[in-house]
């Protein structure tokens, strides 16, 4: 057999990825829906609901914004690194909190108008990266962390 050429090694690696790729497709058969999306509308059922999920929506934002800019004035008054910490974790905290009120006003709606609510319970991302046990990042800044590499 020849040696592989350095030229050759990407050509042979874009094979390789396509020929995976294939197969992968190809032993999926069962059509998968993307997670927390619950059953698609009628056209009857999206024209009833649009004007209230259009309300909540604008209603959403406007107390996101909120929540942003005080935590803009709350970041530009912290002094030291402690009260970035709780500036950070307040405005994390009342963004969870939004987010939880507008999933209950649109399920609320939903069960309004006879449609079936989306499970919104499952995760879009995959397990989290995060060492189990706490004490990660903002929340335990006294936990000696890596140093990184200079560039």
């Amino acid at each position: 057999m020849a040696p592989i050429t350095p030229w050759q090694r990407p050509l042979i690696a874009a094979a390789l990825l396509l020929g995976l790729g294939a197969a992968v497709q190809a032993q999926s058969t069962v059509p998968s829906k993307p997670r927390g999306e619950g059953p698609r509308l009628t056209e009857a059922q999206r024209l009833k609901v649009f004007p209230e999920t259009r309300t909540l929506a604008a209603q959403d934002h406007r107390a996101r914004i909120a929540i942003l800019q005080q935590g803009e004035r709350c970041i530009s008054a912290a002094t030291n690194g402690d009260g970035l910490r709780n500036c950070m974790r307040q405005e994390r905290d009342a963004l969870q909190n939004q987010r939880q009120q507008h999933r209950n006003a649109l399920r609320q709606m939903f069960v309004r108008n006879g449609i079936p609510v989306p499970d919104w319970s499952q995760r879009k991302r995959g397990p989290s990266p995060r060492p189990a046990g706490g004490g990660y990042g903002w929340n335990d800044p006294g936990q000696p962390t890596e140093a990184l590499p200079l560039r």
